[in-house]
């Protein structure tokens, strides 16, 4: 018996003696084709500190390792940690990996050396001078046409000490795989959904993360069960946004809750230093396709490559927009005092006058193109632009009140300025000089970004939403709609001829066109008291009265008749006066704006008060799907206190009482997506839709798996009807006529009827 306890005795010493001796590193052999080795990135440790120690895995030629999730084939290597009492191991961090394809199949892992890095938390209690082993046992599986699944126990001995001494060799090769590491979703805007054939994917990251758009796009899931790995990455930039589209796994069982895994951006192995394009993802799944879109604000319409056949009707409409913003009271005053003026001179100087509209052509084609470069820009930098969207900041709108007060204050006579109101003496005899001329055309362009008209919402969420190129074109249709009426005046006698003959009648047109920019201010007026408040409303009040005085001693002192001191010192006073006006306004607007936060987007502002006011509710994306799982037809009205064309709708179509009646009847559930002030949520819904301005409306029929109906831009009572109609009896499958459009861009907002 004692012989039979001696011998277990010395075998138990044996082992422990063998486990206490385990090497830090076993080399590749012919039947082990990798080398396994435990390294640390110091020689000594520090009590309180935190170590890194990394296993390192070198496969021979032709053989890989695998990432934290294999894949279809192979195993992640592990370890089971011995440590010291007290002492905490974290988690491996684990470098981006690359797929490994053998189709039908494909793994993720690594065909290089490998640094799988782990965090060691010494405490506090360790004894300055003592040794500390570190130990465990690393379980791997290496492939290439065979695969060799092994494991070994392996230690290092280190000293506890009051410094740690860096082993440089080890530090530099954590710090490269570090580089490898994917960063975490910081400032990403993620969603997925589930369709009966993809995962669809997501990713929008924020501008200062954003990768190449050149560069090769792959996707690593980390779980089972959701995506076919061998099945290739259909990769698409959509704006700011990138969309992944993988095929499922066809042993996915239900839809899963969240899509977590790596992008990255280009070679995973060749990503440097300050140069991150590998990113963790987690993407919560939304219930359907449209409503990931509409999370992450991607257009429903296909944003794929645009057809020339989808930029000519564009530019059709934008040509059409353009021209007919001729005709709102913004700018209208102004173009018809030059149309006045140009026809005029053309009488005298036929040459003068058709460079003077060329000069004038140039100034609304070079601003369209600046604001192009602008809207580019912010696009860019992943802001939801498009018409109008200026108007949302109550600085600008205080601005543009300006600026449209003091041209009404020259076309009324009290100073005299060239590019606003023209030349309109009877002894005109040539064109104003080429800076006026070109200034003339800034002016319009700037009088004419506060105004809607019909075909613009189309043309300009079509060329915002694609590329340069066709921001280019469309704006450049834009431009040439607001230039051509003035250019046939001067390109053609005869028109000429049925324009009434200059006279002293003309002064009085020119003070009586003063009254639409003036009124025009005062709506201008009321939209800052809505978004900033009662505050802002006042000081636009003083600023106006301000540039009121110093233009009034623009035009009563600084006229040639006056000393050439008086007129210097009228023209600083009424820079002064224009100076401290806008810095009234902007200050005020903003002081209450962020005080107050007057006017909540979504509110469910609605036209009419008491018992006469429709039911209006805020939109939200929730509301909107409960009541759509009511079974209730929703109308869904995107408007905006700054938009016309919105509140026209308001009066004639939505307070009508045979469309109230139709509301009630169908019981209809009213939302109202309020895009007065800057709201990313009503942006992206708009953006769902292929949409970057108001007016916008929407029916969502009763059938649940119906496509909503897209009213157009201007609405009539029988327009609303007969939509509320076909949504009351729409079967699944209604289509738009948004929908059915070539490419991208809809039917004629003011044409578009839906089938």
């Amino acid at each position: 018996m004692k012989s039979r306890a001696g011998r277990a005795c010395l075998l138990v010493l044996l082992a422990a003696s063998a486990h206490a001796q385990a090497p830090s590193m076993v080399p590749a052999t012919e039947t082990r084709p990798i080398a396994v080795e435990l390294v640390s990135a110091t020689h000594a440790v520090v009590p309180g500190e935190t170590t890194w120690v990394a296993v390192r895995l070198q496969p021979d030629r032709g053989w890989h390792t695998y990432w934290r999730y294999a894949g279809d084939v192979g195993s992640a290597p592990s370890v089971v940690w011995d440590l010291p009492s007290g002492w905490k191991a974290g988690s491996f961090s684990w470098p981006a990996p690359h797929r490994i394809s053998s189709p039908p199949l494909a793994s993720y892992g690594y065909e290089r050396e490998l640094f799988l890095a782990a965090p060691i938390e010494v405490p506090r209690s360790a004894r300055v001078g003592s040794t500390a082993r570190i130990a465990g046992r690393i379980t791997w599986v290496v492939c290439a046409e065979e695969c060799i699944a092994d494991d070994v126990d392996l230690s290092i001995a280190r000293p506890v000490a009051a410094r740690a001494a860096v082993d440089s060799t080890v530090m530099n090769a954590l710090v490269a795989e570090r580089q490898r590491t994917p960063v975490p979703q910081d400032g990403w805007t993620t969603m997925a959904a589930v369709d009966s054939s993809d995962i669809i994917l997501f990713a929008r990251p924020p501008s200062e993360a954003r990768p190449s758009r050149t560069a090769a796009i792959d996707f690593f899931v980390d779980s089972a069960g959701v995506i076919d790995h061998g099945a290739p990455v259909r990769a698409r930039w959509i704006d700011s946004l990138v969309e992944l589209r993988i095929r499922r796994s066809e042993y996915a069982n239900g839809t899963p809750g969240t899509v977590s895994g790596v992008v990255v951006f280009g070679d995973a192995d060749s990503i440097g230093a300050r140069d991150h394009r590998a990113f963790e993802v987690v993407a919560p799944v939304a219930p359907s396709l449209g409503d990931a879109r509409i999370a992450v604000g991607v257009s429903v319409v296909d944003s794929s490559p645009t057809s020339a056949g989808a930029l000519l009707t564009a530019a059709l409409f934008a040509l059409l927009g353009g021209t007919l913003l001729n005709l709102m009271p913004c700018v209208l005053p102004v173009l018809s005092i030059k149309t006045f003026g140009i026809a005029q001179a053309a009488a005298h100087d036929e040459r003068a006058a058709r460079q003077h509209v060329l000069l004038f052509a140039s100034g609304v084609l070079v601003s369209m193109w600046v604001l192009v470069g602008v809207l580019l820009a912010l696009r860019a930098a992943g802001t939801q632009v498009g018409w109008g969207y200026q108007l949302q900041s109550p600085t600008v709108v205080g601005a543009l009140a300006l600026l449209i007060f003091a041209a009404g204050l020259n076309m009324a006579g009290v100073f005299d300025l060239v590019p606003v109101g023209g030349s309109l003496s009877t002894a005109a005899s040539r064109a104003p000089r080429s800076v006026d001329a070109f200034m003339g055309g800034v002016l319009v362009t700037a009088l004419a970004t506060p105004c809607s008209a019909p075909f613009l919402a189309a043309a300009v969420a079509y060329a915002v939403t694609t590329g340069a190129l066709e921001s280019f074109v469309v704006f450049t249709a834009l431009g040439l709609g607001l230039i051509w009426p003035l250019a046939l005046v001067a390109a053609v006698p005869r028109l000429r001829a049925w324009l009434p003959k200059p006279g002293a009648w003309m002064v009085t047109l020119r003070q009586v066109l003063a009254f639409p920019l003036f009124a025009t201010v005062v709506w201008l007026a009321w939209v800052l008291g809505r978004q900033a408040g009662v505050s802002a409303l006042v000081a636009l009040l003083a600023a106006c009265t301000l540039l009121a005085f110093g233009l009034w001693a623009l035009g009563r002192f600084g006229t040639i008749a006056e000393p050439t001191g008086r007129r210097r010192l009228a023209r600083v006073f009424a820079l002064a006066s224009a100076v401290g006006a806008l810095a009234l306004v902007s200050n005020a607007s903003a002081q209450s704006a962020s005080d107050q936060g007057v006017v909540q987007s979504g509110r469910g502002t609605s036209p009419g008060t008491g018992e006469d006011a429709l039911a209006w509710r805020p939109y939200s994306a929730e509301l909107l799907g409960a009541q759509r799982d009511t079974g209730r037809i929703v109308l869904l009205d995107f408007t905006a206190d700054w938009c016309l064309t919105c509140k026209v709708n308001e009066r004639v179509a939505f307070a009508s009482n045979a469309v109230r009646t139709a509301f009630r009847d169908h019981d209809v559930a009213l939302l109202r997506a309020d895009w007065t002030t800057r709201d990313s949520v009503v942006t992206r819904a708009l953006a769902a839709f292929g949409r970057t301005s108001v007016p916008f409306v929407v029916i969502y029929p009763r059938a649940r798996d119906a496509a909503p109906i897209i009213l157009p831009t201007l609405l009539t009572s029988g327009i609303v009807i007969g939509a509320l109609e076909r949504a009351a009896a729409s079967p699944s499958g209604v289509r738009t006529s948004a929908a059915s459009m070539s490419d991208r861009i809809e039917s004629s907002p003011s044409l578009e009827t839906t089938q």
